[in-house]
């Protein structure tokens, strides 16, 4: 993480702020009218002005929200909503990997863990498919757009990693 690539990925994150901020907190009573990062950060309507939010929460929401679109498209985020909550999960439960605990052990969070980290695969697997045939130029599984949007970083590492030296 060096420059260019450094200096390009936090003006898209930033980006992703500037476009999310106006929309942070909606001040509605109904859920499904709210954003993602409201729901997860336990957001309670008092009044059309007023409403009770878990801070913290919210900001860890609102940059994820930023950042992963910034690395890699706005196309996973689309497809995988719940992204952001399964890696919290997996990282609530890395402990439990660490000790190699399997998922059926009767212990609170370690079925979770082990079910967010096979979401995670799953997602990520996906995006590595997708990226792979953007790589080869062969066509890309309509669902995902065109992903013009990955960031050149991902793209070259993508590109490195499977041996390829076109987009160097």
């Amino acid at each position: 993480m060096r420059e260019p690539h450094l200096g390009t990925l936090l003006r898209a994150v930033i980006r992703g702020f500037e476009y999310n901020i106006p929309q942070m907190i909606s001040f509605v009573d109904t859920e499904i009218d709210l954003q993602t990062w409201e729901r997860v950060s336990e957001v309670t309507f008092v009044s059309s002005s007023e409403i009770e939010v878990n801070l913290m929460s919210l900001f860890r929401e609102m940059m994820g929200h930023a950042s992963i679109p910034a690395f890699f498209g706005q196309a996973l985020t689309e497809k995988y909503p719940n992204l952001l909550q399964d890696i919290y999960s997996m990282d609530r439960g890395m402990m439990f990997f660490l000790m190699g605990l399997p998922s059926w052990f009767p212990w609170p969070g370690v079925m979770e863990a082990h079910l967010a980290r096979r979401r995670l695969w799953h997602a990520m697997s996906d995006l590595q498919g997708a990226l792979d045939a953007v790589v080869v130029g062969a066509p890309v599984d309509s669902s995902w757009g065109g992903l013009e949007d990955v960031s050149e970083f991902i793209m070259k590492r993508h590109s490195f990693f499977k041996g390829e030296d076109s987009l160097q």
